[in-house]
């Protein structure tokens, strides 16, 4: 029974470094192809927002991830951009 135990940790002890370098390419790729994503900023608000949130009723103004992140805007924890 141990034996299964220790292997079991030697395997995923060899795999695991592995696994988190491909993951952390993705991850790098998916956060720079956000970027450019668009989003929607309102007049009075600081925060950025998917298209179809719930705090867009009044004014939504259309601008890019990238942009609204640079004049301070931080992401809605509502819709999630």
């Amino acid at each position: 029974m141990r034996r299964r135990i220790l292997y079991v940790f030697i395997v995923f002890g060899l795999l695991l470094p592995a696994a988190s370098d491909v993951q952390g390419g993705v991850a790098t790729y998916a956060v720079t192809e956000q970027k450019d994503t668009t989003v929607y900023i309102t007049k009075s608000g600081e925060k950025y927002h998917k298209a179809g949130c719930r705090y867009l009723s009044k004014s939504q103004i259309k601008t890019t991830k990238k942009e609204a992140v640079k004049n301070g805007y931080g992401a809605c924890k509502v819709c999630k951009p």
